[in-house]
């Protein structure tokens, strides 16, 4: 049987036509293959994004751990005290502070809390009176009425526990310096009066925002426990 022109043509349309579908297919097939690469990349991009928020978290954890208990001497090392929690001794601000202590803020608190040392003269009672001047209420009752009080015998010495809180009047330059004084807002101040034979009344106040001074008033009582005397 002979093949017309018209035939030999539509049979080589078809074989033209053939080749370009397969060629087509193969084209679509080498474009797939490179998908599963893709997301092998992705997930070793999510691996690294993730890795250094882990480690931040991992340091920030560490971060968080109280430090050794460090100790405290005054009064020519006769009077000692173990000091906990994130607390750093620093250069007193102060020729009159004999040791201090910064205390790192919590939460949203504006300011450190700070740890004075000093040995001083006068009335128990009289410098009692005298941190109570130094608060106000803000509904403008009596400092003193609510003013927390209590008398132990710690290391065989007589010690005074004192506890106020309101807005502290603060002296930033101290209370000689001149400076205008700062009323600082929701406050709270702990305080220990010890009272030794060989070395006379020394004073151990904590004051600074409430919830730094509430978050760190076990590590303030067992600092006073902790009191050592030589006398």
């Amino acid at each position: 049987m002979k093949m017309t022109l018209i035939d030999q043509f539509l049979i080589l349309a078809l074989i033209a036509a053939v080749g370009t579908f397969s060629g087509v297919a193969t084209g679509q097939a080498t474009q797939t293959k490179p998908a599963p690469k893709q997301e092998e990349t992705k997930a070793q991009e999510k691996q690294a994004e993730e890795k250094p928020a882990a480690e931040a978290a991992e340091s920030s954890e560490s971060s968080n751990e109280a430090p050794e208990p460090f100790e405290v001497a005054v009064a020519k090392n006769k009077i000692k005290f173990s000091a906990s929690g994130t607390w750093a001794a620093v250069p007193p601000r102060s020729r009159m502070l004999e040791a201090e202590i910064r205390i790192n803020r919590v939460g949203t608190d504006a300011a450190d809390g700070r740890l004075t040392i000093m040995g001083a003269g006068g009335s128990i009672k009289a410098n009692i009176l005298r941190w109570q001047n130094q608060f106000k209420q803000a509904d403008g009752s009596s400092t003193a009425e609510k003013t927390k009080t209590e008398e132990r015998t710690i290391a065989g010495q007589k010690v005074n526990i004192v506890d106020i809180s309101g807005t502290f009047i603060d002296s930033p330059g101290g209370p000689f310096s001149g400076q205008p004084k700062v009323e600082r807002e929701n406050y709270r101040m702990l305080a220990a009066i010890i009272q030794t034979p060989a070395s006379g009344n020394y004073f151990v106040k904590l004051y600074g925002p409430k919830a730094t001074i509430d978050k760190n008033e076990e590590h303030f009582k067992s600092m006073i426990e902790s009191l050592k005397v030589e006398n």
